[in-house]
């Protein structure tokens, strides 16, 4: 046979056999093309039906609606713009050409190029250590801590409104596991203002500085001041010092915690102030006020500790508060009254009674100036309005609320930061503190548990975010719950 015969016949039949791949090649992506168009629909709807209930009617039907898109228009309208890159980094662009890929494996674009050098990568070298997630701590946490941890649309979507039917409360290492030294009656549980410190006093005279870490809490410092049972401590306002104050005593110390050194502040004498068992610093730094005796409320310079003047009410001073700029100052006392004193003038801007009070034990301001909380001896806890009493000036006002979940005397009354909690609790029982959600005025029945003996509440304290949550018992104990719902500290 003719050689150009034979050669033409082997040209001829490879054609043939190029042109029915390419033909089976396009009937085979018509088919899968097809397929997933079926799949898309199953999944995500027809558009006509989306189109029918939008009010454009079919586009596929032969009826025409007012305002009715024809197809380029339909399309145009459902594709979101193209969205440009920022910028293009050339070291990031994957060329795919024959040569890169093995034969056999059908990739079509730079991103399955990509995922398949990923692959090999991964082959060769294995999973990098970075990239895998660190699990040694998630025996220290929750299921709920460990999803915050892997995602961050939680924090973005994180409602800023707390419940008011669970409170989410964790209880922690106390705060003085490591220390036990402050006395068997925890007087003082207080939280630094700007450094997650604490710091827990008790009636042995020593008070101790504890790192807030929630799970060893280590001690950085105690201080013991001899034969002086600590009865009230205070930070400074800046935090730079704390005071600790006794009922036996007529002198103070202040530790400063920058040098490390104790000052010891004798009382005025001559004004009629005898002892520090309670005493308030304003949150503008400026003053400390004492209550005294036979209604007396002595004010202190919170720089120099001198005596600057004194305030007078009837009946004895059981408790007082500063507002939260520190321009007015709130005292309440054995006659059921609540007396509201201008600091800067010395003076008496109003007093109400308490309702139903015969002897009030406990007295606070919310940080937003809206609530005023006033406890009672029998258990009582009367919320009201500030701002409506500051404007009607009644003598006998009706409270928004009256909460009795306490029945003994409230030792004390305290909101946290956002005026979304306030805490109550009483000394003298078991057990005896709640948390009340202040935005619907409910008490949460999460908190304490029936099975967590707390025992006699002395003191408690919310740090400066309300992350955490401080009691101080009468079992040598500062207990430390973490409060989900906030901050870090």
């Amino acid at each position: 046979m003719d050689p150009a015969i034979e050669e033409g016949g082997t040209r001829k039949r490879k054609y043939v056999a190029e042109k029915g791949k390419a033909k089976k090649k396009k009937h085979l992506s018509t088919m899968v093309n097809a397929e997933k168009e079926r799949l898309e629909k199953l999944v995500f709807g027809d558009p006509s039906y989306m189109l029918r209930n939008m009010g454009f009617g079919d586009p596929d039907s032969g009826v025409e609606d007012d305002g009715a898109q024809d197809s380029d228009t339909y399309s145009d309208t459902l594709a979101s713009p193209p969205r440009v890159p920022a910028w293009v980094d050339e070291d990031d662009m994957l060329s795919v050409t024959g040569d890169s890929v093995r034969s056999g494996q059908d990739i079509n674009n730079s991103a399955e190029y990509g995922k398949f050098l990923r692959r090999k990568f991964q082959s060769v070298y294995g999973e990098p250590s970075w990239a895998k997630l660190n699990k040694a701590d998630e025996e220290h946490r929750d299921e709920e801590d460990q999803e915050l941890l892997r995602t961050c649309g939680n924090m973005l979507n994180k409602s800023s409104y707390l419940a008011k039917s669970f409170l989410r409360i964790k209880r922690l290492a106390s705060l003085n596991c490591e220390t036990r030294n402050e006395g068997p009656i925890i007087k003082a549980v207080r939280f630094h203002p700007t450094s997650t410190v604490a710091l827990v006093a008790g009636v042995s005279g020593c008070a101790s500085i504890i790192q807030v870490d929630g799970k060893t809490n280590p001690k950085l410092a105690s201080v013991r001041f001899d034969r002086f049972p600590i009865r009230c401590a205070r930070f400074s306002a800046d935090g730079s010092e704390f005071i600790v104050g006794s009922h036996r005593h007529s002198h103070f110390y202040v530790y400063d915690m920058i040098q490390g050194s104790t000052l010891t502040i004798y009382t005025h004498h001559n004004v009629g102030q005898t002892n520090m068992k309670k005493f308030e610093v304003s949150p503008d730094g400026k003053l400390i006020a004492i209550a005294g005796r036979f209604g007396q409320i002595h004010l202190l310079s919170a720089k120099s500790k001198e005596w600057i003047g004194n305030l007078a009410m009837n009946g004895n001073v059981e408790a007082i508060t500063f507002d939260s700029d520190g321009t007015s100052l709130y005292s309440h006392g054995e006659l059921g009254e609540v007396h509201i004193w201008d600091v800067n003038r010395r003076c008496l801007t109003g007093r109400f009674l308490d309702d139903g009070c015969l002897v009030g034990t406990s007295i606070a301001i919310s940080p937003c100036g809206s609530y005023l909380a006033a406890g009672s001896s029998s258990g009582v806890v009367n919320i009201y309005d500030k701002r409506a009493l500051l404007a009607r000036a009644e003598r006998s006002p009706t409270p928004l609320k009256a909460i009795m979940n306490l029945v003994t005397p409230v030792k004390q009354v305290t909101f946290n930061h956002s005026s979304q909690l306030l805490g109550i609790a009483s000394d003298e029982k078991d057990n005896a503190v709640k948390m009340v959600h202040l935005p619907s005025m409910t008490v949460y029945q999460n908190f304490p548990a029936l099975n967590e003996p707390i025992g006699r509440v002395q003191n408690f304290a919310f740090s400066p975010s309300s992350g955490y949550f401080s009691c101080g018992n009468n079992k040598n104990t500062a207990y430390l719950y973490r409060l989900k719902h906030f901050g870090d500290y």
